[in-house]
């Protein structure tokens, strides 16, 4: 298998990441999409991976050739226009609903939609609508 963007070749043994249209990217344009020096040849950090799981290889293309690695970009286009829709907030709890129950009765059961703030933003592009969290 080769690199979508150098056309290097990636080993079976490399760890590699792959995009969301599971085209394969070697360490090296890892470290160049994401301006960092910490993907190393049989390891790529598990933040990154999962990043470029969900980005398209045209998204990256298009942030590598505009040279936009160090702003924050669309992972559906690459586009830098985004705009942040606030806090990311956790859903229905079970937990806080069964221990909110079990201290106070039933009324307690309404702790569970109670979110709690996460470390992630909302965010979404204003060129394809791409709603994403950071």
């Amino acid at each position: 298998m080769k690199c979508f963007i150098c056309g290097k070749k990636i080993g079976l043994l490399n760890d590699k990441g792959y995009t969301l249209d599971r085209k394969f990217i070697c360490y090296e344009d890892v470290n160049k999409l994401f301006n960092s020096s910490s993907s190393y040849k049989f390891s790529i950090p598990g933040d990154f991976k999962k990043e470029i799981n969900q980005m398209t290889s045209s998204a990256i293309l298009r942030v590598l050739s505009e040279g936009n690695t160090d702003k924050l970009f669309c992972p559906q286009c690459g586009s830098t226009n985004v705009q942040p829709l606030g806090q990311h907030h956790k859903n229905f709890s079970v937990g806080k609903a069964v221990g909110g129950a079990v201290l106070t009765g039933g009324v307690g059961a309404v702790a569970g939609f109670f979110g709690k703030n996460t470390k992630q933003t909302d965010f979404v592009c204003m060129d394809c609508g791409k709603q994403f969290k950071k």
